[in-house]
C-alpha cells in the first residue's frame, strides 16, 4: 500500500514506514497512491492528480476481476494516534459510521 503523507507529519511518516507501508511525500509523488494522511481542517486537493489515483485496470489480477476497490482513502491525522491511522489503513475505512 502506498501512503502519501503531508509535509510536516514526519513522525507519522516514519512510524508508518516502520510498520511496512510504502510512504511518500504528498505532492511529490507522481504515481498511484492508495491513501493520503493529512492534518488540519483542509486538504489541498491539487496535490491529488489524475496520475495519483489508481484506476480499475491497475487492480485487475490475472483473471480480469477487481481484487479491491479503487480510489484514494483520505485520513485526517488530527487527534489520531499512529495506531488509529494504521487500523484505518488496514481496514481501508476512515471510521465506523456508528
Amino acid at each position: 500500500m502506498v501512503v502519501a503523507v503531508q509535509k510536516g507529519l514526519s513522525h507519522i511518516k516514519e512510524q508508518l514506514r516502520e510498520r511496512g507501508y510504502e510512504v511518500v511525500t504528498l505532492g511529490e509523488y507522481n504515481y498511484p497512491i492508495d491513501a493520503v494522511v493529512y492534518a488540519g481542517s483542509g486538504l489541498e486537493a491539487s496535490y491529488i492528480k489524475n496520475n495519483n489515483i489508481p484506476n480499475l485496470s491497475s487492480h485487475l489480477p490475472e483473471r480480469g476481476h477487481p481484487d479491491r476497490s479503487y480510489g484514494v482513502l483520505l485520513i485526517n491525522a488530527a487527534n489520531k494516534t499512529v495506531d488509529e491511522i494504521d487500523r484505518m489503513l488496514q481496514k481501508k475505512v476512515y471510521s465506523p459510521l456508528f
